[in-house]
């Protein structure tokens, strides 16, 4: 169960999507794009459920507790409202503000070079990495963007927004001149399956007590999202 439920479309991720299907696809087409990353999501749960069900031995019975059904009062949904929406403005100011300071800091340092250039510390990161994203048609902005969809999926879009220097309409028309439509959906395949956010993580190894569990569960995501990626660009951009 812990090794599936990451690979679970969350509304973090969603967003990335919405964003990317409607810059790099037309009307008809951008639902169709949804749909199947729904159903690549679930396969690829069903596949870690397959491969690693009779390798993964639990040392405890798993026991669900089923409470009974009752529909909620007015009270009940304005206060659980108002946790979920007091949970997103904590996770917001911890994650995602700083995490697009992060990468204005790494996109502008060290001083004196032209920003988000090769050059800047995102850009050296970037450069160290492109041997593992080249070949999946991702550039080195979107790699960037990449790594800090690690702390949370959130600041993916707002990371693209400081590299590029662009928001809203402007940052549309950037990336639809950057990419085509197999690299978009190459990132938002890899973004779909690779590593989740750090909260994420940090559930993984509070559940599971075990770091070498924790970190078996990364690998593997990343594996996936990487063989994926990589099949399906290398196969799109020949046919």
């Amino acid at each position: 169960t812990l090794l599936t439920i990451p690979f679970s479309l969350c509304s973090a991720r969603l967003q990335v999507f919405v964003f990317f299907a409607s810059v790099l696809f037309s009307p008809e087409h951008a639902p169709w794009v949804l749909f199947s990353l729904y159903l690549i999501s679930m396969s690829t749960a069903m596949l870690t459920a397959l491969l690693f069900k009779r390798s993964v031995h639990p040392a405890e019975p798993f026991v669900l507790e089923i409470p009974p059904y009752r529909f909620p009062t007015w009270r009940q949904i304005l206060n659980r409202g108002w946790q979920e929406v007091r949970h997103f403005l904590r996770r917001a100011s911890r994650f995602i503000v700083l995490g697009v300071v992060l990468v204005w800091a790494l996109t502008h340092l060290p001083l004196g070079v032209e920003p988000a250039s090769a050059q800047s510390w995102a850009g050296q990161i970037s450069s160290s990495l492109a041997f593992l994203t080249d070949p999946l048609g991702i550039d080195p902005q979107l790699s960037i963007a990449l790594v800090f969809g690690f702390v949370a999926k959130e600041i993916v879009i707002g990371s693209l927004a400081v590299i590029y220097g662009a928001e809203g309409d402007a940052l549309t028309q950037t990336i639809a001149q950057q990419m085509n439509w197999i690299q978009g959906y190459s990132f938002m395949l890899f973004t779909l399956i690779y590593t989740p956010c750090l909260s994420t993580i940090a559930t993984l190894r509070n559940e599971s007590k075990s770091i070498r569990f924790t970190l078996a569960s990364l690998l593997w995501s990343l594996a996936l999202a990487w063989t994926c990626s990589f099949l399906f660009y290398q196969i799109a951009i020949r046919i």
